[in-house]
């Protein structure tokens, strides 16, 4: 039985209420969410998505909120691989809204083309999707995650079929898509044409001028027909209406009745092609309307993935490590909402788990301390949204499967209760809902302590921060009360910090291992109080209080002495790595500018030996046709042996010569000298490909680098393949001899985002991410 659950026992009441309200703990879990600010990031993130299913997710923090560490390193994954892929990879820019449509089509409605080209355009880019994330995994990009969410972007051929293609860039249903469709379409433009003709043909012609009244003619019906006087209707031919007045009559003339008659039947006809084809592709996306929605939430993930490399690269964030123990260590850590809203934002080391359980924080008012607490309670959050967190270098932040903030007032959680009631309702409910959790509890509690008797509130205080010590969670809380600041130093579970307070104002640093004063006479005093009233509060301090303030004051100033000195220590220390970094980059550059020159004068040296190759091959071409020729010298000459002996023999001589020219030619053709085998590089035979991971063998500046394969180049007699390798080390591309390097492992990629940004947001620069791994 824990300290809590005695001092319950004896006050006969049970452990922290067993039967809590679980509308009390929804609405705890709740106004932590807000009280974090968790709604800002949130709306940021929202701001990042494309398309529409991904925005609602995004301020949905049950839908966004992992449940396991592995599912928050999963999201961590996503993010991670999104950084290789180039922006062809990643065609998503559609809203894909068709949620509505395609409920619609699921109740048996037939949809007009609008709505089924917003429909056919959602479907395209779908399919544009799923063949970039392929396109991207086939060249080798290494993205498994990315790659399974493209199952669920399959959709069946039937609605492929119908859906693809299917509309003109100005809305109308395609002609080449449905060619029976151009086939009507042209038969009613081409009796269009007919009627219009012959209706000028007929007015032009006068053949009815005194029986009309005006020169013109309508379209009534689909049919064309002109103004007749009532008494002469039938000299013209078929009356269809006449004015109210009776003095009108509007007649269709007998030559163009037939084409009007097969206009409108063709009309007619054209119109029920349309709904048929309109019911077909209706019909087509209620039948897959499931299937539809799953590749709707497979881009709408992906989407989500990429809001949040977005967002993490707006806030400079790191992929933190995430594991199941309860730690958080965090070398920089910025409040998230702070470096969003832009604004130099102080860094502070957060420790929490490992050796120290608890956290106590001291220091001034307004100075800071309820945003540390503040920005805790949001990186753990982040970290379970899969969100790369302001944090520095390698930042770890553990699963906490329960995050629950006492800050502000709690009112608003029990409505009739006092504000000091309110606390311990929550207090309440944050131990009941901590039991059993164990260190995947993070309890957040601002101003622990206050709201009633001083003496009394830090006891009840003490005993609910131990209560959760001794349930294994990790607690974080803000107090001004000496008794808590007392006890937090002589438990070993409870690390104290304070917030820096220099030159009469806070600084927002973060001092571990310290216990900071309230300083609420100097605030008021900067703050501007009256003069005499700050004095008068000093006056009314006791003897031993005002002793106390003068030695909190000079241990204060020592202690802002030791920081400036260790600051201006490191400050020397940067300043020195900075002059051996510069050296040993000038070193490095000399040493790649003398390996370039090397690998220079063995290209030129294999040029050199390649043309002189050339030549000996030209020269032994030429004889060997110098040789040809005399041989049908000889030929010829036999013929006529009896009157050329001595010719012949004298050809025969320069023959042997000649033959002997090119033995001696063969002979002289150097050979490439052999090259010492290096232990551990690969030989000139042993198999390699373009894409594989190689290490540098041969002498330094490049010795013990990695680089992947561009390039290779064909073997030429005694000499190795030249291998075209790019270093990971400056991305430049070198070459060296195949004997040279050796097989190694692709090493760990770096975040840089290549991917575009939603329309209407500043795209965030460039950054390196190297640190993102862990």
């Amino acid at each position: 039985m824990c300290v809590a659950q005695r001092a319950g026992a004896e006050y006969g009441d049970e452990f922290v209420g067993e039967d809590v309200d679980d509308d009390l703990t929804e609405s705890l879990q709740q106004q932590t969410l807000e009280a974090l600010d968790l709604d800002f990031i949130l709306e940021r993130l929202q701001s990042l998505c494309y398309t529409a299913t991904a925005a609602e997710m995004a301020v949905n923090p049950e839908a966004l909120l992992a449940k396991t560490p592995a599912d928050a390193r999963a999201l961590y994954d996503t993010v991670l691989e999104l950084t290789q892929l180039e922006d062809a990879d990643l065609e998503l820019e559609a809203r894909l809204d068709i949620v509505e449509e395609v409920e619609q089509c699921t109740r048996g409605a037939v949809l007009e083309p609008p709505q089924l080209q917003k429909v056919s355009d959602s479907i395209e880019a779908l399919l544009r999707l799923r063949n970039g994330l392929e396109a991207a995994n086939a060249r080798g990009v290494q993205i498994p995650a990315l790659i399974s969410y493209c199952q669920n972007l399959d959709l069946p051929d039937t609605l492929l079929d119908i859906m693809l293609e299917a509309f003109e860039e100005d809305g109308e249903l395609s002609l080449k898509k449905f060619p029976e469709l151009a086939q009507l379409r042209e038969k009613v433009r081409t009796l269009e044409d007919t009627c219009s003709r012959t209706m000028a043909e007929v007015l032009s012609s006068g053949k009815y001028a005194r029986y009309l009244t005006d020169d013109g003619y309508m379209q009534f019906g689909g049919h064309y027909v002109v103004s007749v006087k009532p008494k002469h209707k039938n000299k013209v031919g078929r009356m269809f209406d006449e004015s109210r007045s009776g003095r009108t009559a509007y007649v269709e003339p007998s030559e163009v009745i037939e084409y009007a008659d097969g206009l409108v039947q063709s009309e007619k006809e054209l119109k029920v092609m349309v709904r048929r084809i309109l019911g077909n592709m209706s019909l087509a996306i209620g039948n897959a309307a499931e299937d539809i929605k799953r590749c709707l939430e497979a881009a709408a993930r992906i989407d989500l993935a990429r809001a949040r490399l977005f967002l993490g690269e707006d806030m400079e964030g790191e992929v933190p490590r995430v594991e199941d123990e309860g730690i958080i260590e965090v070398r920089q850590a910025r409040n998230p909402c702070l470096v969003l809203r832009g604004g130099k934002v102080v860094g502070y080391r957060l420790e929490l788990g490992e050796s120290n359980c608890g956290l106590l924080l001291t220091g001034p008012n307004a100075g800071g301390k309820t945003v540390v607490l503040k920005t805790i309670g949001l990186l753990a959050l982040l970290a379970r949204c899969g969100i790369p967190i302001p944090g520095g270098e390698a930042p770890r932040v553990d699963f906490f499967e329960v995050v629950l903030a006492d800050v502000g007032d709690m009112q608003t959680i029990v409505d009739d209760l006092s504000t000091y009631s309110a606390h311990l309702v929550a207090s309440r409910i944050m131990l009941n809902t901590a039991k059993g959790v164990g260190r995947r509890a993070l309890i957040l509690v601002d101003e622990a302590a206050t709201g009633t008797d001083p003496q009394q509130g830090a006891a009840l205080a003490r005993a609910m921060l131990e209560g959760f010590l001794e349930m294994q969670a990790r607690v974080v809380t803000t107090t001004h009360s000496n008794q808590l600041k007392d006890w937090a130093t002589q438990d070993d579970r409870t690390l104290t910090a304070a917030m820096e307070y220099k030159g009469g104002r806070p600084t927002y640093r973060l001092t571990r291992n310290a216990v900071g004063e309230s300083h609420a006479i100097e605030t008021a005093a900067r703050l501007g109080l009256p003069h005499t009233i700050v004095k008068r509060a000093e006056q009314l301090l006791s003897e031993d209080q005002r002793q106390l303030l003068a030695l909190q004051r000079e241990a204060s100033a020592a202690e802002q002495d030791f920081v400036a000195a260790r600051l201006e220590a490191e400050q020397r220390e940067a300043a020195a790595s900075k002059a051996i970094a510069e050296a040993e980059h000038k070193v490095s550059a000399l040493a790649s500018r003398e390996h370039e020159v090397a690998l220079q004068e063995a290209d030129l040296q294999d040029r050199a030996q390649a043309q002189q190759r050339q030549m000996q091959a030209d020269l032994k071409a030429r004889l060997e046709v110098q040789e040809r020729q005399f041989e049908d010298v000889v030929r010829r000459l036999k013929m006529e042996a009896q009157h050329l002996g001595t010719s012949l023999k004298i050809v025969g001589d320069v023959l042997e010569d000649l033959r002997f020219e090119v033995d001696e030619v063969e002979e002289a053709q150097p050979a490439s000298p052999a090259r010492p085998a290096i232990p551990g590089a690969m030989t000139a035979r042993e198999s390699l490909s373009v894409g594989d991971w190689v290490v540098v063998m041969s002498d330094p500046p490049w010795k013990g680098l990695k680089g992947q394969v561009e390039n290779i180049k064909l073997a030429t007699k005694g000499v190795p393949p030249r291998i075209s390798v790019r270093l990971g080390a400056n991305g430049k591309v070198r070459d060296f001899y195949k004997t040279e390097l050796g097989r190694t492992q692709a090493p760990p990629q770096t975040i840089r985002s290549k991917i575009k940004k939603p329309k209407g947001e500043a795209a965030a620069p460039t950054r390196d991410y190297s640190s993102m791994f862990f």
